[in-house]
């Protein structure tokens, strides 16, 4: 037996704090466990047998002839081949109502998703259940512009109408809102309800900060008490839902984070979790430890608060891009992989026709599917490879293999490798117990 290749260890006062990527597993070692584990396995198991089993049950430890990155690979394989899953994102409008600075969209002012084309999607959404039996989930993501903003006349009849067909067939249909909030209003809620459905809202910290970037461009009128109230009032009154709330972190946000935390204090922590993620046009992050954001997740934390750091967790894939049943769908038929990119004819890769067929640029579909994102010496010698798998293939698409280096996201990492260990730790612990409660 030999220690995994994927364990990664930590001081952690007077223990050590062993993390093993490939499982999304802890374990607490004393320093002789440690240095046996790491040193000496066989001698492990003569003089700390529990120890050792408990170790062998989590894969901390594996058998000499373990090929443990052949594993990730067939993994991966599985993940982007799987054919009972699909993931489906639709662009209901390219239009916002908002206008935050650091959007990368060029928005389509007034598009909307036409009784025409929400009869095409529908009809696509049949052809897929019809022709592969094997599909039981469907991921319906929406995303925009922003995607509300014809929600209860355009968009709901025809999610509606998926989820009642996915029933009939006994399949299962769910839907994800990615969205800045200002269109949930307390009429849509039981709609919201009747669809199980779950959101992105994002959210530019403290108040006067968010309010200066997320802001109605006619009035100038912010939008922060009404977010926080409705991420309150969907936490409360939907029973089924979950709220990914993304904060838009800046070097001005973090120091009053406190405020927003405060705001927050009633929220039902089973229903929500926090995403940190810097403005990525601010601020120079390049393998620095910042004090301050530590300090802001320790405070979401002991808040009773699960956190997510970065785009880092345990997954199959890269992105969703890379998986073979998946499609971008915007309001007027045109159809992407990628939904990182502005949605022009430059990236568009493919049509949906009026009789429900996608139609795809074979050449650009064949060139994106032929990449593998970890397949290069950055990413296989990485052990957070099954965290990231490596640069999407999308900003492969875009680079040489010499630039990949630029993408990596431990370049950009503004904790230590021991205080990100130690913050993994201490929100999977708080998992554990709002999964108990």
């Amino acid at each position: 037996m030999k220690a995994s290749f994927y364990n990664i260890y930590t001081k952690n006062k007077k223990n050590i704090l062993c993390y093993n990527t490939k499982n999304d597993v802890f374990c607490l070692l004393t320093p002789k466990d440690y240095e046996l584990l790491r040193n000496a396995p066989a001698q492990l198991v003569q003089e700390s047998p529990r120890v050792y089993a408990k170790l062998q049950e989590l894969r901390f430890v594996v058998e000499d002839d373990a090929d443990e990155y052949k594993e990730l690979c067939d993994e991966y394989r599985a993940a982007i081949d799987n054919p009972a899953v699909c993931y489906l994102t639709l662009l209901p409008s390219l239009d916002c109502n908002l206008r935050c600075w650091y959007c990368f969209e060029k928005h389509v002012k007034g598009s909307h998703l036409t009784p025409e084309n929400a009869q095409a999607i529908l009809t696509y959404v049949r052809r897929l259940w019809d022709e592969h039996p094997e599909l039981t989930h469907l991921n319906v993501e929406m995303f925009g512009g922003e995607p509300l903003l014809y929600f209860r006349e355009e968009l709901y009849p025809l999610l509606e109408q998926i989820q009642r067909e996915a029933e009939e067939r006994g399949r299962k249909a769910s839907f994800f809102f990615v969205t800045n909030g200002v269109c949930i209003t307390p009429d849509t809620l039981p709609l919201f309800d009747k669809l199980h459905a779950s959101f992105q809202i994002s959210i530019d910290g403290f108040k006067d900060r968010h309010d200066q970037v997320k802001y109605l461009p006619d009035t100038h009128e912010g939008t922060y008490d009404g977010m926080i109230a409705t991420i309150l009032r969907l936490t409360r009154e939907l029973e089924n839902t979950y709220i990914n709330l993304r904060i838009n972190y800046d070097d001005e946000t973090l120091p009053h984070m406190k405020d927003l935390i405060q705001d927050l204090l009633e929220v039902d922590r089973r229903k929500i979790g926090v995403h940190l993620e810097r403005v990525w046009q601010t601020g120079n992050f390049i393998n620095y430890d910042n004090e301050e954001l530590k300090s802001v997740i320790n405070l979401w934390m002991l808040n009773g608060f699960r956190v997510s750091y970065m785009n880092l967790g345990r997954r199959s894939f890269s992105c969703k891009a890379s998986a073979r049943n998946q499609a971008v769908i915007s309001y007027d038929g045109a159809v992407y992989k990628c939904s990182g990119r502005d949605f022009t004819p430059a990236h568009r890769e493919g049509r949906l026709s009026a009789d429900g067929c996608l139609h795809w640029e074979e050449e650009k579909l064949a060139r994106r599917m032929s990449i593998v994102t970890y397949d290069n010496d950055m990413c296989r010698r990485c052990k957070l490879m099954p965290l990231c798998w490596g640069p999407c293939c999308q900003k492969q698409l875009e680079a040489a293999p010499e630039e990949f280096g630029r993408f990596c996201q431990k370049q950009h990492m503004e904790l230590s490798m021991a205080d990100y260990m130690r913050y993994r730790f201490n929100n999977a612990c708080i998992e554990d117990s709002l999964r108990k409660s």
